[in-house]
């Protein structure tokens, strides 16, 4: 099932499949940095992973909405997520894994704020097409490359297991 596949029809399915996954990569953005980020765990699947590559783990959509719920008690937050360079790997039709950089400009309170990289990450996620036709995370695990020296994350993944 590779996107190299001679078969036109094949080739049509990835690229509509390519566009959900993309939409879904736009939402997640969206709601965050529109301050929405209480919908955000509905993006994932019933028992989806929001975690980083050092080990912190959100699990489920109750874990993730709550990991959200404490991030917005910090306060107001300007951000916006950009993502790039999406590479997919087509394990199934309803089942794909991929790679998107993430470029985030951060800073808290309102804007307007420094035009300044707050963070450079490897989203490595697993997608999955539910029962109802739409493409949820399964699994989403960040990456940090590349940060200000003073950078670090408001959102408390794995916080309700922990509390």
């Amino acid at each position: 099932m590779s996107a190299a596949t001679a078969d036109p029809a094949r080739q049509l399915q990835e690229l509509l499949i390519r566009t959900e996954i993309d939409k879904l990569n736009i939402r997640f953005a969206y709601l965050i940095d529109h301050d929405r980020s209480g919908e955000v765990a509905e993006l994932f699947t019933e028992d989806g992973i929001y975690g980083r590559s050092t080990g912190e783990r959100s699990i489920g959509r109750e874990e993730i909405g709550q990991s959200y719920r404490i991030r917005k008690e910090h306060g107001q937050r300007t951000a916006r997520h950009l993502f790039s360079n999406l590479h997919l790997e087509f394990e199934t039709d309803r089942r794909v894994r991929g790679t998107v950089v993430l470029t985030l400009f951060a800073h808290d309170g309102a804007p307007p704020h420094p035009a300044e990289v707050f963070l450079v990450a490897d989203y490595d996620d697993i997608y999955q097409c539910g029962d109802d036709g739409i493409w949820r995370y399964q699994q989403r695990i960040v990456t940090w490359l590349f940060r200000q020296p003073s950078a670090k994350s408001p959102l408390a993944l794995g916080a309700a297991r922990s509390s």
